[in-house]
């Protein structure tokens, strides 16, 4: 698989998806972590639905579709704003597209305030990340309030910094542009970092960016994973931290 991605972190070139990486990181050399943030550090997709469902309803959606586990997973989950208005709300005019989005946010927002969870085993994954002086940054496409909202209502916002917003970036994920400004901006390199990604569109940034990305399995298959060249797969942080422990 080739990827059309060719930015740089510092005037080189990025590996590309399909560049031989080792499976498995030197958990003693890494010195980032990079997290995407909706359904890989909190569990987000139950509530996206329900933001989803009921902002397409007012928008007149097409009766066509169907908003349920499999649709957030295979059409919203890492997916831009303005590219969920264009292919499912192709009728509104940009102004009113621009309000959706901002309603539809409002409302995640309202639902996910009092319901948020960090993923099991993040906690834990955090502490032995401070322990040993490592970098934790956030890259995600959601805005910034969503952002914050999230880390704060999980209790960690003073352990994620810097925190990258995909659409204040040049390009949002799938292109890596996101990844390598986080990465710019903690002073690494892509040998440096492991990224986690739940969705095929912020793997596939990650691994555009010559990440090692581990792809956590609450909104994904491990074979949908795979296909786009993520290293390997877990079903939260309680694995990670098993494999890191066993490491030596």
């Amino acid at each position: 698989m080739s990827v059309s991605f060719a930015r740089t972190l510092s005037g080189g070139s990025v590996p590309r998806v399909g560049t031989e990486r080792p499976r498995r990181p030197n958990w003693r050399k890494v010195k980032g972590f990079l997290f995407d943030l909706d359904g890989t550090v909190a569990e987000t997709d139950s509530l996206h639905e329900v933001a989803i469902r009921e902002m397409f309803r007012r928008a007149g959606a097409s009766a066509d579709v169907v908003v349920d586990h499999r649709f957030i997973r295979e059409n919203i989950s890492g997916v831009d704003n303005a590219d969920i208005v264009e292919k499912f709300l192709p009728h509104l005019s940009p102004e009113d597209a621009e309000k959706w989005i901002v309603d539809k946010e409002r409302v995640f927002r309202e639902v996910a305030k009092t319901q948020i969870e960090p993923v099991q085993g993040l906690r834990e994954l955090m502490r032995w990340i401070k322990r040993r002086g490592i970098a934790a940054a956030a890259v995600t496409n959601a805005p910034r309030p969503n952002a914050l909202m999230i880390l704060e209502g999980i209790g960690l916002a003073a352990d994620f910094a810097p925190v990258v917003i995909g659409p204040e970036c040049s390009n949002a994920k799938p292109h890596p542009e996101p990844y390598l400004a986080a990465m710019r901006k903690l002073g690494l390199q892509p040998e440096d970092c492991v990224a986690v990604e739940d969705s095929v569109t912020g793997a596939t940034a990650a691994v555009a960016a010559g990440v090692h990305t581990i792809g956590i399995l609450t909104s994904q298959t491990a074979e949908a994973m795979g296909k786009i060249g993520v290293s390997h797969t877990i079903r939260d942080y309680r694995d990670l931290l098993r494999e890191i422990e066993t490491s030596g």
